[in-house]
């Protein structure tokens, strides 16, 4: 299946782009939204993105390259590059595997410096803006948020003690061959607590995560990583521990997100709690516009 966002690129064969290469395997229906993601994606000509998936139809449309794969191919590839069994009966436990992606997909980064993850359920603003040619020099792993790790925007350098930090968990062997679900690339489920400002080498938890890897070699000095907030979502908790609605209203203008009221711009919206909401408009637009707007009732011009 090709989208109508990806029909209008489909014959523009972009040089690839070295700095920063974004990895979205996904699987199954393509989302509403998914025209929305690929605008965002086309806006941001300094970042290549590279989409494995089963339905859509395969090429370079800009600077995004779709490689045709299964997910039963994704398993394979990933017991091959990784020397171990892979539980991936399913497309959420791909999550788990994200932190193994420099190994999994190597032959896919020779040209790049940092490759990454993200969601689907973005709207990208300008990226570069945030990522610049210092902060990628300078760090080894990049977080858009303060507190933890996240997967829908991470970037690690691709050299080879960065593709493997995984093995430094004590517990990547079983997060990889187990069905269940542990939010490895994350924090294991500890998101409230440490946006609440507990530590996170200081919250216990089930499994030692990437957040927990990274922070405890950072520690120790053996690798530089950046945790700073910017993306916006809805994440805060009110007083009766119940999740606050969005309060903010975004505009989108020829790649920039800003905050209508208080100006603040942004390198992306994550909108995966709001999507679930029925009265969260995601519009059927035949071309999006260059200027638009978000807030909790969704997408409108």
């Amino acid at each position: 299946m090709e989208t109508s966002a990806m029909a209008n690129r489909r014959f523009v064969r972009r040089k690839p782009v070295t700095d920063i290469t974004l990895i979205i395997p996904f699987f199954g229906n393509i989302p509403p939204w998914m025209p929305l993601f690929l605008h965002g994606c086309y806006a941001n000509p300094g970042v290549s993105f590279l989409l494995f998936s089963d339905r859509l139809e395969t090429g370079w449309y800009g600077n995004v390259n779709v490689v045709r794969m299964q997910l039963c191919e994704l398993k394979a590839l990933a017991e091959e590059k990784l020397g171990m069994p892979i539980y991936l009966e399913r497309g959420y436990k791909i999550c788990d595997l994200r932190p193994a992606f420099g190994v999994i997909f190597n032959e896919y980064l020779d040209e790049t410096r940092f490759w990454g993850t993200c969601d689907l359920d973005v709207l990208f603003g300008d990226i570069r803006k945030f990522i610049t040619a210092e902060l990628l020099d300078t760090y080894d792993i990049i977080s858009a948020k303060r507190e933890y790790l996240i997967g829908h925007f991470t970037l690690y350098r691709n050299a080879d003690n960065v593709n493997n930090l995984f093995r430094c968990s004590a517990d990547y062997w079983q997060v990889f061959t187990s069905p269940q679900s542990f939010a490895f690339d994350e924090c294991n489920f500890l998101w409230w607590q440490l946006l609440a400002g507990q530590p996170i080498l200081a919250s216990k938890s089930a499994i030692e995560s990437m957040s927990h890897v990274v922070k405890r070699m950072e520690t120790a000095g053996l690798i530089k990583a950046y945790f700073n907030t910017h993306i916006v979502e809805q994440d805060k908790l009110g007083p009766d521990g119940y999740m606050e609605e969005f309060a903010s209203t975004l505009r989108w203008d020829n790649g920039r997100l800003v905050d209508s009221i208080t100006g603040q711009e942004y390198l992306s919206f994550h909108f995966h709690f709001m999507k679930q909401c029925p009265s969260f408009i995601i519009p059927d637009w035949s071309e999006i516009p260059a200027l638009f707007w978000v807030s909790k009732a969704g997408f409108y011009n």
